[in-house]
């Protein structure tokens, strides 16, 4: 309906304006239906329910009064069972959102099943019977209905393979099954090709019928068998069983994204017939046929070109395009017009080696308003037609036979009977000639409504069904779906191509048992291999590891948490074994969950490739509307690749850094759950090298939930992100993304211990960007993430004291923010001093100095001296160091100059600061009063800076000067082009306050 106000009163007056012959525009908005129409009521009646089908409503809802209602009153009446809200917009139920859209071809099967358990109601009543006076048992069926007392009903039986003029039992038995009152029963008995198709549109209509469709043979035991089907009916039944008494039931089972094999069926000398016109669906398909395979195109029609501009556009658009195209005008169900046509195109294109018949009829129609002309009618195009051009043209010459048939045929739809039971015939006919013509590639194909084209376009009828959940096929996916089964060899004759269907009882599918996991327990929507979403309420009941990803109050669903829930759904969806690389990983908003409240989520997973599925978790917070995570898996069964980055060699021993009592609590905030670092073998700013712990924690989930994992210790994978806050431990990192992870998957094998290593890729403003991989004590690597983007998502001032590795990847950030150089710092205790201790002496300070700038550099480095006592690194990198009691500070650049000082603030008066300071003396007073530091402290920078000038080559009589200052608690003094920054802070082991300077040439631009 489209979302307008006066959708309902347009179909109602273009219903009237075809039934009187009048302009659209003179049929009145306030006259009576019987006054336009100056006929019965039971005619505007038709109308009416004809409007109802055309909007997608249960004919039976309309309303009682119309005929002597105004079109205006009715059009407000049929709205009004639609949800039309007073404003124009539909006031529905927002649909169920997928990953992705989707659009599938599936095999019509029939599965083997046993019959359903019989429910005995007791209840008596008479059955109508419609069947040939000649019905082998039809009689004998009518008796045993009645015994069985499973109520009253009525009862069709056709002759086997029943021919398209012999559909009035099954027509006048619908008939009278829709007069019926509620709780009757409606059974089709048939063998082979009969009228089921009409026998769904019948359940569709009056839902109220509980619907029987029994295909059997004539054999012994038949009645019993019948019976025992419409005992055990509830709502809708559909059986076949063979001569033996096999039971099976058809199955639509999806079909792989892409065929295993392809191969192109037509080239350049080949000539497509195509039926049904130039314009719409099948002109597009057409005409995608020939753009692959270069064939001509030879289109038979019923309108003139010199009269119907669409068409004339659509075959000058072909003939732009390079295709070879001929049109001739025919009817389909004429045999010697389409004789002719094709003697016309054969002669100017060449022989007819492919067909594509996309001719039809479709009227919808209330079957209570049916006639056996209207059945005629429709099938003539589908089947008649079929029939007249496979005489026209040499079948034993053909190579491919494409047929345009509508899922309708398989489900039925209400007002569609006829165009049904035309399809049902269609596709009957197809298969046949399959059978009988092996050197010919058939594709019946019946497709579900497309968008912007087609019979449902022209019908109105796609919003109405999009309102019931039924997705339109687009142009574009309907013709390369199109491509993709005349391509694959493998591909059974007929198929059905739909993307979601809705809730219908007429169509079964695939549904093997779903595999539960916490995350599929509840399934909102399922299309077995093509889509599923699921629905999960989070609490901290529910879902105990809430309680240890605690952040500001709020518990926040940890992503790996997330990723756990979109595997588990995406395996749940397809069925495939295996454990996925995750690729373009997005964690675009958080899932945040009260503590003492709940959050509910939805996950949705959508198979997009023949190996891949979309998956989205979106949150009850954002209305289900916004995507909070998303990811896409692949199934491609590869190892994880080996490779960098790799662990540290052996030499520099452990970073002093506990991760209990320097990071959990503090810079981390993760609880005990997820607490998983246990050693640092290096911390930089750019680098992280760790061993954590596996742990397989059962209690993730309540113990009334599924346990069940399918990627190893979320714990330990969340460990491999928040273990790179050490990288940035003055800010707390979030996880944004992913560019690709190979995950270690849940088993008995997993390594109890993993060694990790992190190295910075990349830096975009708050957001860094990570390589890792987890080796195994035997040195595989068993997991690995590309493009691990971690962001900022507050900065904090430290106001407590430092641990020395984290102050180090603090300074070197810093440095660089401020100076535009990378500097590799370390900060080491002196494990032979105690704080405070005196300095070792000069040959023990050098062996500090070594082990500092190996820490710095990440290697053993060889630490050498020049006469002057300036150390010096054989490579050419600059190396700095400075001791303070119980402590090295050392610095390494890529740099002609480079120092460093760390030095202790001592209160000195300020005679002596001016005694020890010289000419620098006042620039102390300066930094003093500008940020707001101490006397001592700004002296102490001052100091510091002086030593770093000394270090680096210079004297301190060098210029130096106050720059101003640009991040908190950073102090910048400027020599020249050289810059020395300055940090006076806290650091764990020394109780007062430290000063830190790193000096280095500054970049023009930092």
């Amino acid at each position: 309906m489209g979302g307008e106000r006066q959708s309902a009163i347009e179909v109602l007056r273009a219903l009237v304006a075809e039934r009187t012959e009048l302009p659209v525009e003179l049929v009145r908005d306030d006259s009576s239906l019987l006054d336009d129409l100056h006929m019965s009521s039971i005619t505007v009646g038709q109308i009416v329910n004809q409007a109802a089908t055309r909007l997608g409503l249960a004919t039976a809802h309309a309303p009682a009064n119309f005929a002597t209602a105004t079109l205006a009153e009715l059009g407000e009446a049929l709205e009004s069972l639609a949800d039309i809200g007073p404003d124009g917009g539909a006031a529905r139920t927002p649909a169920v959102l997928g990953a992705a859209s989707w659009v599938r071809a599936f095999a019509v099967d029939l599965d083997e099943e046993p019959p359903a358990a019989v429910r005995t109601e007791a209840s008596d009543g008479d059955w109508e019977l419609f069947a040939a006076a000649d019905h082998p048992y039809a009689e004998e069926l009518r008796n045993a209905l009645r015994s069985a007392r499973v109520g009253p009903g009525v009862l069709v039986c056709l002759p086997p393979r029943c021919p398209g003029d012999r559909l009035t039992p099954a027509l006048d038995g619908a008939r009278r099954a829709l007069a019926g009152e509620a709780g009757q029963r409606f059974v089709l008995v048939q063998e082979g090709l009969g009228a089921a198709g009409l026998a769904k549109s019948l359940h569709l209509e009056a839902a109220h019928l509980r619907t029987t469709v029994v295909d059997t043979p004539a054999v012994d035991g038949v009645v019993d068998r019948i019976v025992a089907e419409v005992a055990a009916t509830t709502r809708f039944t559909e059986a076949c069983y063979d001569a033996a008494g096999t039971r099976r039931v058809p199955v639509l089972r999806v079909l792989p994204v892409r065929g295993e094999r392809t191969d192109e069926v037509l080239d350049s000398s080949d000539v497509l017939l195509v039926t049904g016109g130039g314009k719409g669906i099948t002109a597009e398909c057409a005409l995608a046929v020939a753009d692959r395979t270069g064939a001509a195109v030879a289109v038979v029609g019923r309108s003139d070109p010199a009269h119907d501009e669409a068409l004339a556009a659509n075959l000058r658009r072909m003939a732009d395009r390079g295709v070879r195209v001929g049109y001739a005008r025919a009817d389909v169900t004429d045999p010697e017009r389409v004789c002719a046509a094709v003697a016309e195109l054969t002669a100017e294109l060449g022989p007819v080696t492919a067909v594509l018949h996309g001719a039809g009829r479709n009227e919808p129609a209330a079957l209570a308003d049916l006639t056996e002309e209207d059945f005629q009618r429709t099938l003539a195009p589908k089947v008649d037609g079929l029939l007249a051009v496979l005489k026209a043209v040499d079948p034993s010459a053909l190579k491919l036979l494409v047929c345009f048939g509508s899922v309708i045929g398989r489900t039925g739809l209400r007002g569609e009977a006829h165009y049904a039971t035309a399809n049902e015939r269609l596709a009957d006919l197809a298969e046949r000639f399959a059978d009988a013509s092996p050197h010919c590639r058939v594709r019946c194909v019946e497709w579900s409504v497309w968008s912007g084209v087609g019979m449902g376009e022209k019908l109105s009828v796609v919003e109405s069904l999009a309102r019931e959940g039924i997705t339109p096929i687009s142009p574009d996916r309907g013709v390369e779906m199109l491509l993709r089964l005349i391509a694959d060899p493998d591909a059974p004759p007929v198929t059905v191509v739909t993307g979601r269907t809705g809730e219908m009882d007429t169509l079964r599918r695939e549904l093997p048992p779903l595999a539960l996991h916490r995350f599929t327990i509840a399934p909102l929507v399922r299309y077995h291999g093509a889509e599923l979403v699921t629905e999960a309420e989070l609490n901290v009941g529910t879902d105990p590891y809430l309680g240890d990803h605690l952040l500001d109050g709020n518990m926040l669903l940890p992503a790996v948490i997330g990723m756990e829930a979109m595997c588990q759904v995406a395996a749940a969806a397809t069925g495939w074994s295996g454990v996925p690389v995750l690729e373009d990983v997005r964690f675009l908003r958080p899932v945040v969950v009260p503590p003492d409240g709940t959050a509910r989520v939805r996950i949705a997973a959508t198979v997009t490739d023949a190996d891949t599925v979309e998956v989205a978790l979106h949150a009850e917070e954002s209305g289900f509307l916004a995507e909070h995570f998303r990811a896409r898996l692949v199934y491609s069964g590869l190892p994880v690749p080996e490779g960098q980055p790799t662990p540290c060699g052996p030499g520099l021993g452990d970073v002093p850094l506990d991760p209990a009592a320097d990071l959990y609590g503090d810079v981390l905030f993760q609880g005990d759950r997820f607490r998983r670092l246990r050693r640092f073998h290096r911390v930089s700013a750019r680098h992280v090298d760790a061993d954590l712990s596996v742990d397989e924690v059962p209690d993730w989930f309540a113990a009334y939930l599924p346990g069940g994992l399918l990627l190893a210790d979320p714990g330990m994978r969340d460990a491999l992100m928040h273990g790179n806050q050490v990288c940035v431990p003055d800010a707390t990192l979030l996880p944004s993304g992913i560019d690709r992870l190979y995950p270690l998957a849940a088993g008995a094998d997993v390594p109890k211990e993993l060694r990790y290593v992190a190295v910075e890729r990349d830096r975009a403003g708050s957001t860094y960007v990570y390589d890792i991989a987890a080796h195994a004590p035997d040195g595989r690597v068993v997991e690995r993430w590309e493009g691990l983007r971690l962001t900022a998502v507050r900065k904090r001032t430290r106001s407590g004291s430092w641990a020395a590795p984290l102050l180090a990847s603090h300074m070197e950030r810093t440095v660089e923010e401020l100076t535009g150089r990378r500097v590799a710092l370390a900060v080491e205790p002196d494990e032979g001093h105690g704080p405070g201790e005196a300095s070792a002496d000069a040959g023990a300070r050098r062996s500090l100095t070594a082990r500092a700038a190996s820490r710095a550099l990440g290697a053993p480095a060889a630490v050498t001296y020049r006469p002057d006592g300036r150390p010096e690194l054989s490579d050419g990198m600059a190396v700095s160091a400075s001791h303070m009691a119980g402590w090295t500070l050392c610095a390494v650049a890529d740099a002609a100059a480079v120092g460093c000082d760390i030095e202790r603030v001592v209160g000195r008066p300020t005679a002596e600061w001016e005694g020890l300071l010289g000419g620098h003396a006042p620039l102390a007073a300066l930094a003093a009063k500008e940020t707001g530091d101490s006397y001592d402290t700004a002296a102490t920078a001052v100091w510091t800076a002086l030593e770093c000038l000394q270090k680096a080559g210079l004297t301190t009589h060098a210029p130096l000067s106050l720059t101003p200052r640009t991040v908190d608690d950073w102090t910048v003094f400027a020599s020249g082009g050289l810059r020395v920054a300055v940090l006076a802070t806290r650091l764990k082991g020394v109780p007062d306050p430290v000063v830190v300077a790193v000096l280095v040439a500054a970049e023009s631009h930092p």
